[in-house]
């Protein structure tokens, strides 16, 4: 006879149908994991059907967890997790990848070296995910959205500028994509060797007279505003 519940049957359970939730279940399947899943497609209440997860994985938009929780698992027995970067919620809890989703599966070494980032005071992310070696680290309580602002900017900033590059490139320039990768391909090495070291040009040496003719290249483009946001930027920090 058994007390309270079994969660032998799968270790853990997936809630999404989304791109984290797909690499999640491919991580899982990789190193054959036991998994279930549920989205809206099921059709299926998702507690009885996540009943045997000892873990449920709440992969959706951030602003639906909490009242997904409240309304599907109000009395879990399971421990549940989210991995939004900004969300901190007594409901669940919280481990985020420090990593971009594509469109494309990973391998197991890719998926096994993301880092997840936690608040402290957070169970051990050991302890929720004992197959996992991946590596874990812990940040202050309630620095979240400041985390995780900083890697939205690095990656998805730098993504905006560099599709903005090759987009004019081609439709204003006549250039291809294939000039510019070199370029992209030593900016990625300065920036993995030393990124204090790693920008150059006008910006770092303060020369006005040439970033007043790039903002005069880029007169009528929205990208200006972006131009001139990252000199006034840069020139409040040397002051600090």
């Amino acid at each position: 006879m058994g007390i309270g519940p079994d969660f032998t049957a799968s270790r853990y359970g997936i809630v999404g149908d989304g791109r984290l939730a797909r690499h999640i279940a491919c991580y899982f399947s990789l190193l054959h994991i036991p998994c279930r899943r549920w989205s809206r497609r099921t059709g299926q209440d998702p507690a009885r059907l996540l009943s045997e997860c000892r873990v449920v994985l709440v992969l959706i938009s951030d602003g639906a967890i909490e009242d997904f929780i409240r309304e599907r698992f109000p009395r879990a027995a399971q421990t549940l997790v989210h991995c939004s970067g900004v969300l901190s919620t007594p409901l669940a809890l919280g481990f985020h990848p420090l990593m971009s989703f594509g469109p494309d599966d990973m391998s197991l070494e890719e998926y096994a070296a993301i880092p997840f980032i936690s608040e402290k005071g957070t169970r051990p992310f050991p302890e929720v995910f004992p197959e996992l070696k991946n590596p874990h680290y812990e940040i202050p309580k309630g620095a979240a959205p400041l985390y995780h602002s900083l890697a939205v900017m690095a990656g998805n900033f730098s993504v905006i500028l560099w599709r903005k590059l090759f987009r004019d490139f081609q439709d204003r320039l006549g250039l291809p994509k294939e000039a510019a990768l070199p370029y992209l391909r030593r900016v990625l090495r300065g920036i993995e060797a030393d990124p204090e070291a790693a920008w150059t040009g006008p910006l770092r040496r303060g020369d006005r007279a040439t970033m007043a003719k790039h903002l005069e290249g880029l007169r009528g483009d929205p990208f200006a505003q972006v131009y001139e946001s990252f000199t006034r930027a840069v020139a409040e920090e040397a002051r600090t």
